[in-house]
């Protein structure tokens, strides 16, 4: 069992992740061959997958680090 890192560590971490959720949108953003193409549906769909990506993080998160209180 590993000793639960410091609240300093957790927010390096927590900093370090949004920050690639950012640039990994941006690669996205700047990298699509043809935005006009992309409908309604396609977009929602994405974002159906990033919310449900959010969710699964924060809930590891959750039990890692704040469930043994």
């Amino acid at each position: 069992m590993t000793p639960e890192p410091s609240p300093p560590r957790r927010r390096h971490r927590a900093i370090v992740v949004v920050l690639l959720i950012v640039l990994s949108v941006l690669w996205l953003v700047f990298t699509f061959p043809n935005p006009a193409s992309v409908g309604g549906r396609s977009l929602i769909a994405l974002g159906v997958v990033v919310v449900a990506a959010a969710i699964g993080g924060i809930a590891f998160s959750w039990g890692r680090y704040f469930g043994r209180r």
